[in-house]
């Protein structure tokens, strides 16, 4: 008996090998699928929950110091919900989710960096400036939680 007759029977059939495939093919796309649904949430949440702070923030003076540290404490805290019950539940990420991902939530970080920065400073107690800077700022991360679905789910 050669070596390659002992090695030979430690292989499978190919039929097993195809069925082996298969079953790995379909781990790896359900914990794709799971962890883009976690990621999608979250980017949802966080649009959420940037427009309304955004929203609410436009009904406060400059002078309202107590009410907006409080709002902002409560994003925060809201924040940090969403990525304890999101994030952590992340196994696994699709081809591009890194990209996609960082689109999104660096364009969230930059509009509303700018819309809290002009609101603040130039336009503080409007409602109507802090309700157009809601939107703004929900899309980029609207749009990374609809890309994600769509590219991981086809």
């Amino acid at each position: 008996m050669s070596t390659n007759d002992s090695s030979a029977a430690d292989l499978p059939e190919p039929a097993d090998a195809a069925a082996f495939v298969r079953e790995a093919e379909t781990a790896v796309r359900r914990v794709a699928v799971q962890g883009s649904a976690s990621a999608s949430a979250w980017l949802t949440g966080l649009a959420a929950a940037s427009a309304i702070y955004l929203f609410a923030l436009g009904w406060y003076d400059r002078s309202d110091e107590t009410q907006i540290l409080a709002l902002s404490i409560a994003f925060a805290a809201v924040l940090g919900v969403l990525s304890v019950v999101h994030l952590r539940r992340m196994g696994a990420a699709s081809l591009g989710f890194s990209r996609r991902f960082g689109f999104a939530v660096g364009g969230w970080g930059a509009a509303f960096g700018i819309s809290l920065t002009l609101g603040l400073l130039l336009f503080p107690g409007v409602p109507a400036y802090f309700a157009v800077a809601a939107v703004a700022t929900a899309a980029p991360p609207m749009w990374g939680s609809v890309r994600e679905l769509v590219v991981v789910r086809g």
